[in-house]
């Protein structure tokens, strides 16, 4: 027993003494073993008048006018805190790294409540969850920690932590920590400084959701749609698994879904995809698109689900028709002609197409209330002729061509796709982005992974959602600016305002293909609108929201 004492003892012992690597990590990148401190990012000077280094060796060179100089900083703040700013009702995350130099055994986090002189945000708000394989690197998935755990000497393990800001929080600055422990005693700890802003943030006045699979289970149903509202989408776009009545009269599912989608609060128009189904396999033995039968069935389904629309009070808009691009050119007539047939047939009907090419798009539209595209391919036969559609001189095209208003289908996820890039597109009309997929029975594509009534989400759909929060700041700082305007008062900040986002604006390239294979970057490194040294230390997205919440901030005090 003595023996036994003694080794317990000593292993505390080396537990309180552990020498570890423990700090905060950019969220916005893929968990990796080689990841770097948040802070130890380089500094970037855009366009500097001079530079003069002096070397290790005494000597001194001078660079006149310079593109740029980036500085690798040593001694840069403390790896180990945390420093965070959110509005009220805001979630806020942050994710760290931990990787023992020794093996340990009973490995835990515990996070603590933060507190300020305005008041105290409970423990309970304060979430730490450990990163996880599901489908790799963006599909990883948040789970709870669970029980205590052993980790091997120089092993990694990556973890995510989200403060959910209470909704009554005061404005101030508040206070906590994480802290990792061994065998019950603390061997390190992230400190969490928070500052809570005093404004609130809006749903944005556009529609974003994600393709979603009924789950057949009405309380699979509620925990998913407040998922989903709680991770900032203001719409849902149903596809798959829920009933079409081809064969009844049956629209129960949809009717049910509709009241459960009010229920959840969901602000914008629902984007009811399933009806594509009965282009693609639904209507599968009555003939082509074209023949009397197809259309008078197709015309019966429809007009079924429009019915059970109008009982509850919640706008919907009904896709016809999925990417007939991948038909090639036959494709376009058949698009076309689907088009043209609801249009003439059912004008009570609002409709949309998801489209995934030039001649598709703008075969259709002209017969659509909402064109929703992603940025388009050739088609197997190359008859798009190289044109791409998520750009400015498509979306212009478009609505001088057509009545459709623009919407985006699977255009990307993450932080920039729902936020700084969709606000960009937002002002040359588009009014709707619906992403692939929420729930695709937990296989790749599936942004949360399923179990019952639980939900594990992944990275991107994290990163999804602050990228909605950034969408929010600025919504909220254009609305701001236009009540001042109107009511003809704080001129000079809104002056300010207007800079800012002009800047910002133009800051963002208006084609999308741009990012996604030109090799451009935002925001760039040594934007001029940003102080390098806080873009270094907070990140280019969170630097930027900054930027926009100090000028709400200021622009609300000018206007009391």
């Amino acid at each position: 027993m003595k023996r036994t004492v003694v080794c317990l003892v000593l292993m505390a012992g080396l537990a309180a003494a552990a020498e570890l690597d423990l700090f905060v990590t950019d969220y916005g990148e893929n968990p990796r073993a080689d990841q770097r401190p948040l802070v130890a990012r380089p500094v970037t000077y855009a366009a500097p008048q001079e530079v003069t280094i002096r070397t290790a060796d005494g000597k001194t060179v001078a660079y006149k006018a310079p593109a740029s100089v980036t500085v690798a900083r040593v001694g840069a703040t403390n790896p180990r805190e945390a420093r965070l700013f959110a509005a009220a009702g805001e979630l806020e995350p942050f994710s760290f790294l931990l990787r023992p130099k020794e093996t340990l055994q009973e490995v835990f986090i515990k996070a603590s409540a933060l507190k300020g002189t305005a008041g105290t945000i409970p423990e309970k708000n304060v979430v730490v969850t450990s990163v996880e394989h599901f489908l790799g690197e963006g599909r990883d998935i948040l789970m709870e920690l669970g029980r205590k755990w052993g980790m091997a000497a120089q092993s990694t393990e990556f973890f995510w932590c989200t403060i959910e800001v209470p909704d009554d929080a005061q404005p101030g600055l508040y206070h906590g920590e994480v802290t990792v422990t061994a065998q019950d005693k603390p061997i390190g700890s992230i400190a969490i400084s928070l500052e809570v802003l005093p404004f609130k943030l809006e749903d944005p006045p556009f529609a974003l959701g994600y393709n979603y699979s009924s789950p057949k289970d009405p309380e699979a149903l509620k925990v998913h749609l407040a998922d989903m509202r709680r991770h900032g989408m203001t719409c849902v776009a149903p596809l798959y698994e829920f009933h079409l009545p081809v064969h009844d009269a049956d629209t129960k599912e949809f009717g049910e879904f509709i009241q459960a989608y009010k229920r959840a609060g969901f602000p914008a128009t629902l984007y009811f995809a399933t009806p594509m189904n009965l282009q693609l396999s639904e209507l599968a033995g009555f003939g082509s698109e074209t023949s009397r039968r197809w259309q008078q069935r197709f015309i019966k389904v429809m007009r079924l689900l429009h019915a059970e629309a109008q009982k509850h009070g919640v706008p919907v808009l009904m896709s016809i028709g999925d990417e007939l691009t991948n038909k090639g050119i036959e494709g376009v007539k058949i698009a076309e002609n689907l088009a043209r047939f609801v249009w003439e047939e059912l004008p009570e009907v609002a409709a949309t197409s998801d489209m995934n090419g030039y001649l598709e798009v703008m075969a259709m539209a002209p017969w659509l209330n909402v064109a929703t595209f992603n940025n388009g391919w050739d088609g197997i036969d190359h008859h798009n002729k190289g044109r791409t559609l998520m750009n400015k001189a498509f979306i212009e095209e478009l609505q001088a061509k057509t009545g459709a208003i623009p919407w985006f289908v699977n255009a990307g996820t993450g932080r920039f796709p729902f936020g700084f890039f969709f606000w960009k597109m937002t002002k040359l009309g588009v009014r709707g982005k619906v992403e692939w997929y929420y729930n695709l029975r937990n296989e790749r594509g599936s942004v949360v992974r399923t179990s019952g009534t639980n939900v594990y989400p992944t990275l991107d759909y994290e990163r999804s959602r602050e990228g909605i929060d950034d969408l929010k700041y600025l919504c909220k700082l254009e609305r701001l600016v236009e009540a001042a305007k109107k009511a003809g008062r704080a001129e000079a900040e809104c002056g300010k305002a207007d800079a800012l986002l002009a800047a910002l604006a133009e800051s963002i390239k208006d084609d999308w293909s741009a990012y996604s294979s030109g090799g451009a970057k935002f925001p760039a490194d040594g934007f001029a609108l940003l102080d390098p040294e806080k873009t270094a230390e907070l990140g280019g997205f969170d630097a930027l929201r900054r930027a926009v919440a100090d000028q709400i901030v200021a622009l609300q005090a000018a206007t009391r």
